[in-house]
């Protein structure tokens, strides 16, 4: 092991060479400064002449130069004055000191302890305040180390070197914003960049700053972040409508929200409602409903629809039975034939249900279409067909007849707009997430 030297020195003006890289004693951050003398390889003499106007400087030409030659830093000693100002700044190779022997006499270890990374490497760099010239000096400086290096094809996984910048961040947090993934942002940088090899970060460190991002958006908690976008949304809109409510242990239980134009279009559209049960959840498996009947009424004040398509949800029936009686309701007929094909298999029954659906007779001449065939089928005895003719007045077209649906007959216009939905909504999206996508969806197909 080559023996490590240290030089301690005390920089005055007069050491400071002629040089253009150097501006008021200070070398320059670009041009010909200090950045093109590392990369040329810079001397020990040169490292231990170098002035710097604040520690920040400081910190990047080491760590620089630590990338260039294969090892990581970290932050060591700290010293400061009685008025509590820094005077001086060390760091070390991040291989400096050793493992605390707790960590080795621990038997209750439940998993496999990790691989060594201190080694008592003394490579170090320190810098001291000059007060008369406010300048930062080079007080120490150890080059040598008592471990191999990193080849430079990996160097820039070293922890120290592993950056997101600023203008990434702003980068990674509007796509975000647009519903793009997390990993297909990190696959478009590195695109960007020219490969793996030309960026300063790595998956997680984009994770972490997203995750940073979610935790500053919701201070408080996720649902005051909900509800404080949606009373912003208010006060920009006079017209926007949110109702919520909470449960026995002050949670949210129910949310709902429209806004000006989707109430507009109602007042001129309203005559039908399609109703879907089929939704994206959140983070919180709190489903995503099309609406919610009495808050619906409310919002829309209280103009009723004159009749309603649903796919056969029982409690949405319930519902309807409860707050518009007099509406008339329809069932789905995709729904219908998809049940009858999975529920009752015999051959031909699919086909000869929606002649019984569609006919265009009258409702004498349905019940003999309908009793012939469960006679013919052998089907009295068969719940399905039991229970689905007792519903036939929200099915069949021979009762529905005269009733206006806009041309409906089924929630295929519901089931069309929740796979658009689903381009925005994500199993994962937080609350307040989740209602800012959805708007996003929502101005978009407008």
């Amino acid at each position: 092991m080559e023996k490590t030297i240290k030089q301690k020195f005390e920089v005055k003006a007069e050491d400071v060479v002629n040089d253009d890289a150097y501006i008021g004693g200070t070398y320059k951050l670009g041009g010909n400064g200090w950045e093109e003398k590392v990369l040329k390889g810079i001397s020990v003499e040169e490292v231990c002449k170098m002035q710097f106007a604040c520690i920040d400087e400081a910190e990047t030409f080491y760590n620089m130069l630590a990338k260039l030659t294969g090892f990581s830093i970290r932050k060591n000693d700290l010293k400061r004055d009685k008025n509590g100002d820094i005077i001086s700044r060390k760091w070390v190779c991040s291989k400096e000191g050793h493992r605390a022997t707790k960590f080795f006499e621990n038997d209750n270890r439940q998993r496999e302890p990790r691989s060594l990374t201190r080694v008592e490497c003394e490579a170090a760099f320190r810098i001291g305040l000059n007060r008369k010239y406010g300048k930062w000096i080079v007080k120490e400086f150890i080059r040598e180390h008592n471990h191999k290096l990193v080849d430079p094809i990996s160097r820039q996984f070293l922890h120290s070197h592993r950056t997101v910048s600023n203008p990434e961040k702003a980068q990674v947090d509007v796509l975000r914003q647009v519903g793009v993934k997390t990993t297909q942002i990190i696959d478009y940088m590195v695109k960007q960049s020219g490969g793996h090899e030309h960026v300063d970060f790595t998956q997680k460190d984009i994770y972490n700053h997203v995750d940073a991002m979610r935790r500053s958006e919701i201070k408080d908690s996720d649902t005051e972040a909900a509800l404080a976008y949606l009373c912003g949304n208010a006060e920009m809109d006079s017209s926007f409508f949110y109702k919520f409510n909470i449960d026995e242990e002050s949670r949210l239980a129910n949310l709902f929200w429209v806004d000006s134009t989707a109430r507009m279009d109602y007042a001129c559209f309203g005559d039908v409602l399609a109703f879907d049960t089929t939704y994206r959840t959140n983070a919180y498996k709190k489903p995503l409903v099309v609406l919610v009947l009495e808050t619906f009424l409310d919002a829309m004040m209280n103009k009723k629809p004159i009749s309603v398509v649903t796919d056969g949800d029982k409690a949405m029936r319930k519902a309807i039975k409860k707050v518009l009686p007099d509406m008339c309701h329809r069932l789905c007929s995709w729904h219908l034939q998809r049940n009858a094909f999975t529920n009752v298999y015999i051959k031909d029954f699919s086909s000869i249900f929606a002649r019984c659906m569609f006919m265009h007779g009258n409702e004498e001449e349905f019940e003999k279409v309908w009793h012939e065939m469960v006679a013919n089928l052998g089907l009295n005895e068969n719940c399905w067909v039991t229970e689905i003719y007792g519903k036939r007045k929200r099915w069949a077209e021979v009762y529905l007849r005269g009733n206006f649906f806009g041309g409906m007959r089924t929630t295929q216009r519901c089931e069309s707009m929740n796979a658009y939905l689903n381009r925005f909504l994500k199993i994962r999206l937080r609350q307040y997430e989740f209602v800012q996508q959805f708007d996003r969806a929502i101005l978009r197909i407008r």
